[in-house]
């Protein structure tokens, strides 16, 4: 079995969600090939070898691919 949630357990997502994701999905298709799999690459090297390098090397390969929203505001938590 595995450690993952079944989908039963999950939230519904709301609209807003299923929109930022269409949105996400839109712009990874538009990614020039070199980034996408810089963030695949370094994704796997975080799944594969978990660090904090390997955990920065990914934040910087989202960085650098305009995936990072930076941090919530307070008023967001």
């Amino acid at each position: 079995m595995s450690d993952h949630a079944d989908a039963s357990s999950l939230p519904e997502p709301a609209p807003a969600d299923t929109a930022r994701l269409d949105q996400l999905a839109a712009h990874w298709r538009e990614l020039p090939e070199v980034l996408q799999q810089d963030v695949t690459q370094a994704a796997e090297q975080l799944r594969d070898a978990p660090s904090e390098d390997a955990a920065a090397r990914l934040f910087t390969a989202l960085r650098a691919a305009g995936l990072d929203a930076g941090s919530p505001d307070a008023s967001e938590r």
